[in-house]
């Protein structure tokens, strides 16, 4: 059965979602970025800035193509595309996905010595990628009626997974705050020299690509219910 759904996948879909996930990956970087060079002292770098940019699109290409693959080609080997299963091919496709850009983004950048991004800066970055993505490759999992405009197609797609990953975001959010688990740079650079820095990279992309790719995998099952 597995054969016959790997044999049944759509042509080059590993190449649409790891354009997918670049896309998504690019907008939240370059949204991230703006947001960090507002900050005092991001300019003062232990890294020319000569160099960053090349840093920045090696970071997304290898996140992008990473999330992509994995989230996109979990949630499309899914035969029932409800929010529920998506949302486990999502999570487990997030696991898979995490280890490179853990490595680049925290060890990577973590490692720099300038001022910390922000953990709301981080997040926020995460959660528009993530709704990018899903907007973007949504319609590959539930294909558009011949009546349907692709315009139309893809308007719904975003509004769905705006709906769906702003809850999720605002109450992920709010629950961390309420059991005072919010992330901060103390904690986080305690926790790093206690594991080690590119174990603590790892364990962060993991988790961070997991949760988020549960969330993807949702939105995307909601963007089919609203597509019926």
């Amino acid at each position: 059965m597995f054969t016959q759904q790997v044999d049944s996948l759509p042509r080059f879909w590993g190449l649409r979602a790891a354009l997918a996930g670049t896309l998504a990956c690019g907008l939240g970087a370059l949204l991230g970025t703006s947001r960090y060079l507002a900050l005092p002292g991001a300019m003062r770098l232990s890294w020319s800035w000569d160099h960053m940019p090349l840093a920045i699109a090696l970071f997304v290409l290898v996140g992008g193509v990473s999330v992509g693959v994995c989230v996109g080609g979990a949630t499309l080997l899914m035969q029932r595309r409800d929010p529920l299963r998506l949302m486990g091919a999502g999570a487990l496709g997030g696991i898979l996905a995490g280890v490179a850009p853990g490595v680049l983004g925290v060890a990577g950048f973590g490692s720099l010595d300038a001022p910390y991004a922000g953990t709301a800066n981080i997040l926020g970055s995460c959660l528009v990628g993530a709704i990018a993505f899903v907007a973007l490759w949504s319609p590959q999992l539930f294909p558009r009626r011949s009546e349907r405009s692709l315009l139309r197609q893809l308007g719904t797609a975003t509004v769905a997974s705006v709906i769906s990953l702003g809850a999720f975001g605002m109450m992920g959010w709010t629950l961390m705050r309420m059991l005072n688990v919010v992330p901060t740079l103390h904690g986080m650079t305690a926790l790093a020299r206690a594991m080690g820095l590119v174990p603590f990279a790892v364990v962060c992309g993991v988790v961070l690509t997991a949760v988020g790719g549960a969330a993807i995998g949702a939105a995307c099952g909601l963007v089919g219910r609203m597509s019926r």
